[in-house]
């Protein structure tokens, strides 16, 4: 999974390449900016995987449902701070680090296209942990794989070929299809079903 992480960076670096090196520069402050909301959010997938597991294996399905809603919310909690960070100031993110005026026009508009992504993202993210604590290493892995591998890299590929401002939309639109296929899995598991009791997950 941390392989896939390095192919799609280096997949979308060549797309780049293909443009400009300012455009590949862009990338590489929007991952530095990325990292500050991705810290707390990496560490929250961290801490819910045993407080999932543990409740699964003793069969608390209604706390593992609960454990998922209340990190999906305060995820998005936490990057809905990054959507408004990126929106309302990506001139002065990209300024903190390159000078060049043209990597600032392109990490610009590309910063207010990729910040729509943040709030699926979430969930993108969350769904893998979620089937990795439960003990669905298959659904975890797809799920990582299509995002990085599957869609990241092709998808980049095509909306590239429609200029460099619709490759940004690559953001969005794989965070979107992860979070719905990780939805479908989800509702299709034992969690999305409703329970003896009458309560849904």
């Amino acid at each position: 999974m941390q392989s896939a992480y390095t192919l799609y960076i280096f997949g979308l670096n060549l797309i780049l390449k293909g443009f400009s090196d300012q455009a590949v520069t862009a990338l590489g402050l929007y991952y530095k900016w990325q990292t500050i909301f991705f810290i707390p959010l990496g560490a929250m997938q961290t801490c819910i995987v045993p407080v999932i597991s543990f409740n699964y294996s003793a069969g608390n399905r209604e706390r593992c449902g609960k454990t998922l809603k209340d990190s999906v919310i305060l995820g998005m909690v936490l990057m809905l701070i990054g959507v408004l960070c990126f929106e309302i100031m990506p001139d002065v993110l990209m300024g903190t680090f390159s000078k060049d005026s043209e990597v600032i026009r392109i990490g610009s508009y590309a910063l207010r296209i990729i910040a729509v992504s943040f709030i699926p993202m979430v969930t993108s993210l969350i769904f893998p942990v979620f089937f990795q604590a439960i003990g669905s290493a298959f659904k975890s892995s797809a799920l990582t794989i299509l995002r990085t591998i599957v869609l990241f890299v092709p998808l980049g590929w095509v909306l590239a070929h429609f200029g460099l401002e619709s490759f940004w939309f690559t953001f969005p639109i794989t965070e979107v299809i992860t979070t719905a296929v990780g939805f479908i899995m989800y509702r299709k598991s034992i969690f999305g079903r409703r329970l003896s009791n009458g309560y849904t997950i």
